[in-house]
């Protein structure tokens, strides 16, 4: 009972002064923006640009840390709303795309089943943050050859479906003694290990799939590269929709 106080504590102190730390950091990227607007020499704005870009790399940190401390005590809701999952995914697909081609790689989406309803109930917010994790990290490691994205269902009823998402690369691999530790990380007693050590995306995108009543695999090969996936349980609009209970 005193740890969930404190965890509860902990999370109202992150609310309030993650506020304040974001507030700071977006004037400094607008006010980077409205620079870069200017006329500059070339290594000024080279400059500007890598203040601009670390900044919204700290910004995604710090949304990410707030978005667990949120999970941890429980303050984190899966919405239970129609939404177009063809939509969604090219959605995320479409917001990784230059940075592919600016690495020369490819990245598509392989196949998505056909039998999947057009409208499913559930959190496409949710859904579209676990599925740009998985794909960034796919992008970031992956330096010759594509990434791609499959989504096929699994098990169904009449009022609910499982879906199965999977992202495959041919990046570097993870070899096999941090490969066990990352399979290992997934059991809910080492996420903030997890967090700690290989980032906070892969620790967010667990919680997240328990939620949305799924589970998160991992297979990789060094040198060859790696498949993240996941399944997610989503309710079928127009016939009662079995959907993930909210926390």
């Amino acid at each position: 009972m005193e740890e969930v106080e404190s965890d509860k504590l902990k999370s109202h102190l992150i609310d309030h002064k993650s506020h304040e730390i974001r507030t700071y950091m977006t004037r400094i990227i607008g006010m980077t923006d409205l620079t870069l607007m200017t006329e500059l020499t070339e290594e000024q704005l080279d400059y500007l640009t890598i203040i601009k870009s670390s900044t919204k790399l700290l910004l995604k940190v710090l949304n990410d840390v707030l978005d667990y401390s949120k999970i941890l005590v429980g303050k984190v809701n899966i919405e239970q709303v129609p939404f177009d999952m063809r939509e969604t995914i090219n959605e995320v697909v479409g917001i990784f795309t230059l940075a592919a081609q600016q690495k020369n790689i490819q990245l598509r989406l392989n196949s998505l089943d056909k039998s999947i309803p057009e409208k499913l109930i559930g959190d496409a917010t949710r859904l579209k943050q676990v599925l740009s994790n998985l794909i960034s990290n796919s992008v970031n490691f992956t330096d010759n050859g594509e990434v791609t994205i499959q989504v096929v269902i699994g098990e169904q009823d009449d009022i609910s479906m499982q879906l199965k998402f999977i992202v495959t690369d041919t990046g570097a691999g993870v070899p096999e003694e941090k490969l066990v530790r990352l399979v290992k990380s997934f059991s809910p007693d080492e996420s903030i290990h997890r967090l700690e050590s290989e980032g906070a995306g892969l620790a967010i995108s667990q919680k997240l799939v328990e939620l949305m009543k799924g589970k998160i695999y991992v297979e990789s090969t060094e040198g060859i590269g790696s498949k993240f996936y996941f399944t997610a349980v989503f309710g079928i609009q127009g016939k009662g929709g079995c959907l993930p209970s909210k926390q």
